[in-house]
């Protein structure tokens, strides 16, 4: 649930949709180096993710895009938190879960069951969410009682 909070102005993390050379403010940042130091840093997760879930994810978007013969858009330059520049990713966990409800051709190669339960799973935690009165709740509107 709170994961989404990092997202924003001023933050730091990704929150918008790119990719860059050695562009340490891109969601997918390609450092420099080649041959046996050659990798990508995708800077989106953290450490409430699911590592199994997030590669997952992550390698079944690659594939699609493979598949699909896509090019990727031309690599950031400079500062990355422009939203003129770049789409930005979901900022809620109930808009994430309606995207990935959305992307059928990702629930396909990932499964249906899966995605099903996994949706079902995290809206149902939502849910909860919704009706848990939170620490700054009581402290921000106790006093008028």
């Amino acid at each position: 649930m709170n994961s989404y909070k990092r997202f924003g102005p001023d933050t730091l993390a990704p929150w918008l949709i790119d990719w860059g050379l050695d562009n340490r403010s891109a969601m997918v940042r390609i450092p420099p180096e080649r041959g046996g130091g050659a990798r990508l840093e995708l800077r989106l997760g953290d450490a409430s993710a699911n590592p199994y879930l997030l590669i997952a994810g992550t390698i079944a978007a690659a594939l699609l895009g493979v598949q699909a013969g896509e090019e990727p858009p031309a690599p950031l330059e400079g500062y990355g938190y422009d939203t003129s520049r770049a789409a930005l990713l979901p900022h809620s966990l109930s808009a994430a879960l309606d995207a990935l409800e959305a992307d059928t051709a990702l629930t396909d190669l990932l499964g249906k069951d899966f995605t099903t339960s996994f949706l079902t799973y995290k809206r149902d935690e939502l849910e909860r969410f919704g009706r848990h009165v939170t620490d700054w709740e009581f402290t921000e509107y106790a006093y008028h009682l």
